[in-house]
């Protein structure tokens, strides 16, 4: 009898740690995204599901909690099916290797911010000639179903290049051309479109693209618009628009993670 009564205290605790770590990972997720409605609507799901398994030991009521577990399951599937995009960062994440590799590895603010100058260089050119460009910086590891849809260069990055690729005659320009550090990883990649709906409807594939692939990685995009020349960065799923070169500068020395300023050259 006290052995049972023993399991049954510890089945107890356990029980009651599961539903805290629960609720506590619950409303994490719900503070952060300032869902609050959300988090009261799955609290009180919660509350109900736990009330039906208490009383379920008092009074037998099958059919009821099996009506309760099932709407509870219903909930936690249209959790993941809206807030997919968070969830694919998170197993992104943790599916990466554990050897962490920083975008300046090995490299110097001077080899970085020569990369900046030349895609910056590269932007205001295609966005005087209305060239469409969709640039992509990886601040640590690639995907490589990514890397895998495009072709693999692994050259210097120079505005030239950059250029070349997205010439509308050139064979990679409809696709994303992936930089990492001071070199061009791979061009006419195809990324994942955004299926956001604050996504303003007359942005095309392209923006669409551009923020698609940062709404599940830690990605930066720069996206050239081939119908008005504007420039545009995508990061955490966010868009911004009519980004200035000084603006793109500052940006991308932030991604780059250079702190050192630059020396004044004398004329």
């Amino acid at each position: 009898m006290t052995s049972a009564a023993y399991v049954l205290e510890w089945n107890s605790i356990i029980d009651l740690a599961a539903v805290l770590a629960v609720f506590t990972s619950m409303s994490v997720f719900f503070f952060r995204k300032k869902s609050f409605r959300l988090l009261l609507l799955y609290s009180f799901i919660l509350i109900i599901y736990v009330a039906s398994i208490i009383f379920d030991g008092f009074v037998p009521i099958p059919v009821a909690r099996g009506v309760i577990a099932l709407f509870t399951m219903f909930m936690a599937v249209a959790l993941l099916v809206v807030y997919q995009s968070e969830f694919k960062v998170l197993f992104f994440n943790l599916s990466r290797p554990t050897k962490h590799t920083d975008i300046s590895d090995g490299l110097s603010d001077e080899d970085l911010r020569l990369a900046v100058d030349e895609i910056i260089r590269a932007c205001q050119t295609m966005s005087k000639t209305r060239t469409g460009a969709l640039i992509v910086i990886a601040p640590t590891s690639v995907p490589g179903h990514i890397l895998e849809t495009g072709t693999e260069l692994g050259a210097l990055v120079s505005a030239p290049l950059i250029e070349s690729i997205f010439n509308t005659r050139a064979p990679f320009h409809d696709g994303a051309t992936i930089i990492k550090g001071n070199r061009v990883l791979a061009a006419g990649c195809f990324l994942p479109l955004s299926a956001s709906q604050t996504v303003a409807k007359n942005l095309g594939t392209r923006h669409r693209a551009g923020i698609g692939i940062t709404e599940e990685s830690d990605m930066l995009t720069i996206i050239v618009s081939e119908e008005t020349g504007i420039i545009s960065s995508a990061k955490k799923g966010e868009l911004r628009r009519f980004i200035t070169p000084d603006r793109l500068r500052d940006i991308l020395h932030d991604t780059y993670h250079i702190t050192q300023t630059k020396r004044m050259r004398s004329l």
